[in-house]
């Protein structure tokens, strides 16, 4: 029987997957498999798809998506884009990161600029480039996120690598309110879009919000260091610097928080939607990492279920390396796989390890990744949800099971949003916050 993950995250922070277009595409294919090549029995590749409310494994309603993994603005056929609409929710990342890292398709030209002046000349000639992304976003999202000029991009560790190394704090800030400009123009209203916060320390956070904050549209999304890349005093302080500037209010209902992938920061974020609900009750908080498809694709790998204590250290998602080994192919189902997850538990080693005949000298395939990024995108899920649902019980009971410093956390988070003057209150608490994600109990 197929489980469905999606309702019971109704009252928590929710978890997207950050989607691979290569995942994306196959699993949506109705190919015939290659009948010499062992598959799991009862199911399809299609049933890889965890968007589809019809998989036979296991089904969540959330994701995002990149348009930086493409290169035109023709949505291409996957399990994204011929979804069942009303069954998932999917964010759309406009591809800030790309264009921070100097990657993004369309831009490779600026890198040839020696001045920031010719930079930001040459940023304001690419209308098609925004024009693009504003057209696959509007067409494959719920939810987007506008088109943003990240600051960490001015302290890039490879200058050559990005041409925006070149600017200043203030010209990324007034290129990023051109775009929202050419967004609030041209959107189609197909979507519903999200005003990125950046930064990289407090005091540029607070320019950067100052600049963009009348641009109100759907939501904020928080990137930089107003994630959690520098912590959760400087991610409070975004947060609430917002709150004081009323952008959480009726109408902008999602906020979403940029590459985050530990348990301890599912809670955190819950904690805050819990707060932003006495707000706004439709306010739904977010949070994303590739890292499912990283593990599988970069490392090899899955991950196990965190065995939660009291000891902050088992807060982790823990890589384990996947049994591959062209000794178990062809071994007709001897060796189970031996991690359990709706796939994990139909798998054999034989399913995932290849060799001999069209896959002489291969030890894994395309097949092999599907099926290991589907179990370990369950495990993800499942270990944030059991994450939340063990650090909100009712107090006793969440005391037995979870770290002294989380509880403490969820209940600082609490005292900050209630705080008449919360930047006082912030500033008494800096170290503690700073800290508190790190220690042990």
């Amino acid at each position: 029987m197929s489980i469905d993950l999606t309702p019971r995250w109704k009252d928590f922070a929710v978890y997207l997957p950050a989607i691979q277009s290569w995942y994306s595409k196959e699993v949506n294919s109705n190919k015939i498999l290659d009948k010499t090549r062992p598959f799991p029995k009862g199911i399809a590749i299609k049933d890889l798809d965890y968007l589809n409310p019809k998989s036979k494994l296991w089904h969540y309603g959330y994701g995002l998506y990149s348009y930086g993994q493409f290169t035109d603005d023709r949505p291409k056929s996957c399990s994204v884009t011929d979804r069942i609409r009303g069954s998932s929710v999917i964010l759309g990342d406009s591809g800030g990161y790309q264009i921070g890292v100097g990657t993004l398709k369309g831009t490779e030209h600026l890198k040839r600029f020696k001045t920031s002046e010719e930079v930001c000349e040459g940023w304001r000639a690419c209308t098609d480039v925004r024009k693009n992304a504003l057209n696959w976003l509007e067409s494959v999202s719920d939810y987007a996120m506008t088109i943003d000029m990240p600051l960490w991009a001015t302290e890039a560790k490879n200058p050559k690598s990005s041409p925006f190394t070149k600017c200043s704090v203030d010209e990324l800030i007034q290129l990023t309110v051109e775009n929202l400009k050419f967004i609030k123009t041209n959107r189609r209203h197909q979507t519903k879009w999200l005003n990125v916060m950046q930064g990289t320390n407090i005091e540029n956070t607070e320019l950067w919000w100052n600049a963009i904050k009348k641009y109100k549209f759907d939501g904020w999304a928080l990137g930089g260091s107003t994630n959690s890349s520098k912590g959760l005093y400087h991610l409070l302080f975004a947060v609430l610097l917002m709150k004081e500037g009323g952008a959480f209010t009726k109408g902008q209902d999602w906020v979403h928080a940029l590459g985050v992938s530990q348990p301890t920061w599912a809670v955190i974020f819950t904690a805050i939607q819990r707060e932003l609900r006495k707000i706004n009750p439709n306010i739904r908080v977010s949070y994303d990492s590739a890292s499912p498809f990283q593990t599988v694709g970069k490392f090899f790998s899955t991950v196990r279920y965190p065995k939660y204590t009291k000891d902050m250290k088992s807060w982790v998602m823990t890589a384990v390396k996947s049994p591959l080994r062209s000794v178990y192919a062809n071994t007709n189902g001897e060796f189970h796989y031996p991690f359990s997850s709706p796939i994990g538990e139909l798998m054999t080693l034989d399913h995932l390890c290849v060799n001999g005949g069209d896959y002489q000298n291969m030890t894994a395939d395309k097949i092999s990744n599907l099926l290991l990024v589907n179990h370990t995108l369950y495990i993800y899920v499942r270990a944030f949800l059991e994450a939340n649902e063990l650090a909100f019980q009712r107090t006793n009971e969440a005391e037995e099971s979870v770290p002294r410093n989380l509880l403490k956390a969820i209940d600082l988070i609490e005292q900050l949003f209630e705080a008449k003057d919360w930047r006082k209150k912030l500033h008494a608490n800096e170290d503690l916050l700073t800290n508190i994600l790190e220690s042990s109990y």
